[in-house]
């Protein structure tokens, strides 16, 4: 029973884990111990069951990393919510919210370049471009590109309004 034994103990720790809102210690020792129960039992009956696990908390973490990403940009916290949304993709190459992280990063340096001060200004909206443009490359058929669009828009103008001031 030793086998079984070891899932159980594993599930055990998945099946505390919390919402994904919440502390995800669990869910990361659960996906820990399903690794070494499959490290020790790799032709098991509940193999699949054990990989299912872990793709579940990786989903989970996933969600809570995007999430944790999100609410920077709600708390007006701009500088935060782009270096979370890099973390995030850095953290999870593969993971299906990359396109709204991308969409959002150009709000936030947006939303960020209209609050700086006047000297951040054009470096922030020139930004605000770059990363514009990120998205279009990887996300050609985004259906985030017809808002991102009035950012890019928008930024363009200020960008020029900004080297015209300057001269």
């Amino acid at each position: 029973f030793a086998e079984e034994a070891n899932f159980m103990y594993a599930y055990s720790l998945y099946a505390s884990s919390p919402d994904h809102n919440k502390d995800q210690s669990s869910s990361i020792q659960a996906m820990n111990a399903m690794q070494v129960f499959l490290n020790k039992y790799p032709g098991s009956e509940f193999m699949s069951k054990a990989v299912e696990v872990i793709t579940l908390s990786q989903e989970k973490l996933e969600k809570k990393g995007f999430e944790n990403a999100k609410q920077y940009l709600k708390l007006e916290m701009y500088k935060g919510a782009i270096v979370a949304f890099d973390d995030f993709k850095k953290n999870f190459p593969d993971s299906k919210y990359l396109e709204e992280a991308a969409y959002l990063k150009v709000v936030a340096e947006f939303e960020l370049a209209k609050v700086s001060i006047p000297s951040k200004q054009l470096e922030r909206y020139t930004t605000t471009l770059e990363y514009y443009k990120e998205l279009v490359d990887n996300f050609p058929n985004s259906p985030f590109l017809t808002e991102a669009q009035r950012f890019y828009t928008e930024s363009l103008n200020q960008v020029n309004k900004l080297n015209n001031f300057k001269i």
